[in-house]
C-alpha cells in the first residue's frame, strides 16, 4: 500500500511570475497534480512536470470546471493515492483564497498538508501608491497574449525578454531540429574542408549543428584552416563568435541575398569554393545568387527542420481555447509548421484580434504565401528586433 501522499497549499503572490516563493516553485516541481484558481498566472504552470495533472476551478473551456468541493474530494483522492497535490491560490492562501476552509476540510479525511504562504499585494499606505508601485502592469505586454513558435530549446531566449515585458507567453513549438539525413555528404564536405574558400551559414542552428560534427572529426578549431567565414546576420555571427570565431562578412540585412552581396562586395568570388552549411530544405536564392557571382558552391545539409506536434505545456490546447493577441514567427519552418497543425488563416478567423510577428522578410514571405500580412516585421532581423518591435506595437497598436 502506498504511503499517504501531501497536500501543499501554495500561495502564488499578488500576480506576477517572479513573486512566487522558493518553496512555492520547488513543491510545484515536485506534484503530481496541481489544483489552480483561476486567477493564479498560466506561467507558473511551467514550472511543474509536463506530466503532472492540471485542474483548472473555473478556466476549463471544454467542461464544467469542477465546484470547490469536488476540488477537495480529488485534492483527498489524489493525496489518498499517494501523490504530491499542490494547491495554488493567488496571494497569500489564508488572506484571499479559501484555505482555511480546505485545510479544516482535509484535516477531517486525516490528509497531512502544509500551507504555504504567498507574497501578499501592496496594502494600507501603500495602496495610495499604487499607482507608483504597480510597474508590472505598465510594462508595454501587460496581459497581451503571445505565442512563441521556434523549437522548444530556443523558446526561453524569446520567451524570457517578452515577459519581461509583461506578456503572457504561450509555448507552442512548431518544429525541431533533427540530424542531416544525408550525413554522407557532412562527412565528405568535413574530410575536404581545406579546399574551401569560404564557409557561410545562414542561422544559429546550422552553426550548432556544423560544429558538433566538427568536433567529433577535429580535435582543435584550428582544422578550419584558412576558412573565411560568413553568417547571415548578428544571430548567426555571435553563435560563431562564442566559439571565438572571427566572422569575416555580416551582411547589413539578414537575408541570403544579402549575404551573397557583401561576399561579392569583399572580393571577387569568381572560382572560389563555398561551402553552404544550413538545413536540409532552404531558400536556393542563396546558392543561385553566389553561383550567378562565379563562385563553386556546395550546398550541404548539417541538419534538418522537422514539425513538432507535442503539447508538453498544454499552451496549444489553451491557444485553441482562448485564441492570443500576437503570433511570433522567427522563419518559414515556423510558419510552414505551425499552418500544417492549426491552419493559421482558420485560427485568425476565428480570434480576429490575433495579429502576427514576422522576424524578416524571409518569414514574411512564408506568410505572404498564405496570402497572409504580418502586422510587424522586425527592422532588424534578430531575437532583441523582434521584442522591440513588439514592444513598439502594443504602445501603438
Amino acid at each position: 500500500m502506498k504511503p499517504m501522499g501531501t497536500v501543499y497549499l501554495v500561495g502564488a503572490g499578488p500576480g506576477d511570475p517572479g513573486l512566487l516563493t522558493v518553496r512555492g516553485a520547488e513543491l510545484m516541481r515536485r506534484a503530481d497534480a496541481l489544483v489552480c484558481d483561476a486567477t493564479v498566472h498560466p506561467d507558473l504552470l511551467h514550472l511543474a512536470r509536463p506530466d503532472a495533472e492540471r485542474i483548472w476551478l473555473a478556466r476549463a473551456p471544454a467542461a464544467e470546471p469542477p465546484s470547490r468541493t469536488a476540488a477537495i474530494a480529488l485534492m483527498v483522492a489524489r493525496a489518498s493515492a499517494g501523490q504530491c497535490v499542490v494547491r495554488l491560490s493567488s496571494g497569500d492562501s489564508y488572506v484571499f483564497g479559501s484555505c482555511g476552509d480546505e485545510a479544516e476540510a482535509l484535516a477531517r479525511a486525516g490528509i497531512p498538508f502544509e500551507v504555504v504562504p504567498g507574497v501578499l499585494p501592496v496594502a494600507g499606505d501603500a495602496v495610495a501608491q499604487r499607482s507608483k508601485l504597480n510597474w508590472f502592469e505598465r510594462r508595454p505586454l501587460f496581459g497581451r497574449r503571445v505565442v512563441v513558435t521556434r523549437a522548444a530549446h530556443q523558446i526561453p531566449s524569446l520567451k524570457r525578454p517578452l515577459a519581461e515585458l509583461g506578456a503572457d507567453v504561450l509555448e507552442v513549438p512548431c518544429i525541431r531540429i533533427g540530424p542531416t539525413p544525408n550525413r554522407r555528404e557532412l562527412v565528405d564536405a568535413l574530410g575536404g574542408l581545406g579546399e574551401y574558400d569560404w564557409l557561410v551559414f545562414t542561422s544559429a542552428n546550422g552553426v550548432h549543428a556544423f560544429f558538433d560534427y566538427f568536433f567529433k572529426a577535429f580535435e582543435d578549431v584550428r582544422s578550419l584552416g584558412a576558412l573565411r567565414l560568413a553568417a547571415v546576420g548578428p544571430g548567426t555571427a555571435a553563435a560563431l563568435e562564442a566559439l571565438h570565431l572571427k566572422v569575416d562578412v555580416v551582411p547589413k540585412e539578414a537575408l541570403g541575398s544579402a549575404v551573397a552581396k557583401a561576399l561579392g562586395a569583399y572580393e571577387s568570388m569568381e572560382n572560389l569554393k563555398v561551402l553552404l552549411m544550413r538545413a536540409q530544405k532552404a531558400n536556393p536564392d542563396l546558392p543561385r545568387a553566389l553561383s550567378g557571382l562565379g563562385a563553386i558552391v556546395d550546398d550541404i545539409a548539417c541538419y534538418q527542420t522537422l514539425p513538432e506536434t507535442g503539447d508538453a505545456t498544454g499552451d496549444a490546447a489553451r491557444l485553441l481555447a482562448e485564441g492570443a493577441e500576437w503570433a511570433t514567427f522567427t522563419s518559414g519552418s515556423t510558419v510552414d509548421s505551425f499552418h500544417a497543425r492549426f491552419d493559421l488563416p482558420g485560427l485568425l478567423a476565428r480570434f480576429p484580434r490575433m495579429r502576427l510577428a514576422s522576424i524578416g522578410p524571409e518569414t514574411t514571405k512564408a506568410l505572404a504565401a498564405l496570402g497572409l500580412t504580418p502586422a510587424l516585421e522586425a527592422r532588424e532581423h534578430t531575437i532583441d528586433g523582434l521584442v522591440k518591435a513588439l514592444a513598439l506595437g502594443a504602445r501603438h497598436p
